[in-house]
């Protein structure tokens, strides 16, 4: 168990293509929130032909595919790949920004038909090429390196949803709720299992290559807690069809075996600083605070009073958009800054504080009128989240990546 001085690892420098990679995932965030404006739009003042499920299918892929797996890409080459590996990757790069190119060309026009399809399969097929890889050939610490494998494999796993959706139509399935449970199946395995543990991973290679102290043991113990929890914790995407009752009790442990793994992974991580900058530290405990109250909410969600609760649309949708823009993305921007990315000064703050309030704006108009009855004026929700989204596009317009490469002070 390392409890003391640990060992730094080489720290190779950014280079200019990781900047450019990177500013690519953030202008893919971009189109992806300002086509839900567009969506929001719609509610107040129908303003396309375009039918709503096709620009939503165009929003989510680019935010999962063009944003988070992109940024994520860039991640890896900074801090998993071998150095001499890196450009081994760069037909998988390319291959995947045709694809994200392609979903966004054809996703809004026709939904999912055969070309959508077959830039989403390219996709999946460059994605398992990645993981192969990377499982193979990491250069990840010991503590670091389980959380990034259970990743790979959460996203290998995730893949299965998109799939069944292909077969199931074809066995006259359509609008049987396994359709429904197959779009689960990808979204938990992305936001409960590909998400979460690529972040956990990345912030135990730092912790090595700052030379911050992590508790090794615990750290491996939590991501096994945090994987068999994650697996059975998909039963709470099945109790609106009303299963056994021993499915709820399998929700039950398995949010009981996350909120373990997430004590042992806090133990773990106790040693590593809170960043300097104000901004950035208010950015970092926001990530954090977002990724417990996921695993909270995962331990309340199958008690009787709130698994009804948790069913309804608009909180679904929020806690999407609580993994989406409360954990992932404030924590890209923690980690982009320490490569001098990030604009500084006012910039960095008026961008990240109207993120944060279009997201805190949006998350709370979608869960509390679920909870407390309804809101007074509900027929006018539809204008607030509207302005919530605007300040959302704002922020990520106003946080646009630099092109520096030095590290930021």
């Amino acid at each position: 168990m390392n409890r003391g001085t640990p060992t730094v690892i080489p720290e190779f420098p950014p280079d200019a293509s990781l900047a450019r990679r990177f500013r690519v995932a953030w202008g893919f965030l971009l189109v992806s929130v300002l086509i839900g404006l567009g969506l929001r739009l719609q509610w107040v003042w129908p303003w396309t032909t375009l039918e709503y499920n096709h620009l939503l299918h165009a929003h989510s892929h680019v935010a999962f595919l063009g944003w988070v797996f992109n940024a994520f890409l860039v991640v890896a080459l900074r801090h998993f790949v071998p150095p001499e590996e890196t450009r081994d990757y760069d037909r998988i790069w390319w291959a995947m920004q045709l694809a994200v190119l392609g979903m966004l060309g054809t996703f809004p026009f026709q939904g999912y038909a055969p070309a959508s399809i077959a830039f989403s399969t390219l996709h999946m097929a460059a994605a398992f090429v990645f993981a192969v890889k990377l499982w193979r050939r990491n250069r990840a610490v010991p503590a670091a390196r389980p959380h990034l494998r259970l990743a790979l494999a959460f996203m290998i796993l995730s893949g299965g949803g998109p799939l069944a959706l292909g077969v199931l139509p074809a066995l006259g399935l359509r609008e049987s709720p396994a359709y429904t449970l197959a779009i689960y199946f990808y979204l938990h395995c992305q936001y409960n299992g590909w998400f979460p543990f690529f972040l956990q991973a990345l912030l135990l290679q730092r912790a090595q290559e700052r030379g911050w102290r992590v508790d090794d043991t615990a750290a491996t113990g939590a991501a096994w807690w945090l994987a068999v929890g994650g697996l059975l914790t998909f039963a709470l995407s099945t109790l609106w069809c009303g299963p056994p009752a021993v499915v709820g009790w399998i929700a039950v442990a398995g949010g009981v075996m996350q909120a373990v793994g997430a004590v042992r992974f806090v133990c773990a991580v106790r040693g590593v600083p809170l960043p300097a900058d104000r901004v950035v530290r208010l950015l970092a405990f926001v990530a954090l605070g977002a990724w417990l109250l996921k695993h909270v909410l995962h331990l309340a969600g199958p008690w009787p009073g709130l698994a009804e609760l948790t069913q309804q649309r608009f909180v679904a949708i929020a806690f999407l958009h609580l993994v989406f823009l409360g954990l992932v993305t404030p924590a890209l921007l923690v980690w982009a800054h320490g490569c001098g990315w990030l604009p500084a000064g006012a910039r960095l703050r008026l961008g990240a504080g109207l993120l944060l309030a279009g997201t805190a704006i949006t998350e709370s108009l979608l869960v509390v009128p679920t909870f407390v009855g309804g809101l007074p004026f509900g027929w006018m929700l539809p204008l607030p989240l509207l302005v919530a989204s605007a300040l959302i596009v704002a922020g990520v317009a106003v946080l646009r990546p630099r092109g520096s490469d030095l590290p930021a002070a």
